[in-house]
């Protein structure tokens, strides 16, 4: 994704699990959809975002320096 620091919008969102899977849910039927083309990059990586972050709450890594 091409980014110019003058034009980008950033979103950072904190939420429950519950709520990060109906996100992802709802992310997943927009881009399928296909009704906004010009965000299907943005609702890929929300898709892989939210994905990645679901997992690690679900199966918490077994390392790293939160696992002491």
């Amino acid at each position: 994704m091409e980014q110019d620091g003058a034009n980008t919008v950033y979103c950072d969102n904190q939420m429950p699990l519950a709520q990060g899977r109906e996100l992802l849910e709802l992310v997943s039927a927009l881009r399928e959809s296909k009704a906004h083309p010009s965000l299907d990059r943005v609702f890929e990586h929300i898709q892989d975002e939210l994905s990645t972050s679901i997992d690690i709450v679900e199966n918490p890594p077994t390392w790293g320096p939160w696992c002491q």
